[in-house]
């Protein structure tokens, strides 16, 4: 029979960018995946009215230091 293991659980991340941190968490989520990649500011700002209208989602776009492309994230202050 097996112990039970106490304690915080860690999640299975997959992807390139998971457990990163810098420029390449600008670019991954917190589960591995990538980012949408918007071309222009325009575009990424255009999102992120969108998802702010119709989701109440509070995103803002920013330069990925890794792609050169624009994401939306989080806001922190």
């Amino acid at each position: 029979m097996t112990k039970a293991r106490r304690g915080r659980r860690r999640q299975a991340r997959t992807g390139a960018g998971a457990g990163t941190s810098g420029p390449a968490r600008e670019h991954w989520r917190a589960d591995g995946s990538p980012k949408t990649r918007f071309p222009t500011a325009a575009d990424a700002n255009r999102a992120s009215l969108r998802f702010r209208l119709e989701l109440g989602a509070d995103l803002d776009p920013y330069q990925c230091r890794l792609c050169s492309g624009w994401h939306l994230g989080t806001h922190r202050d």
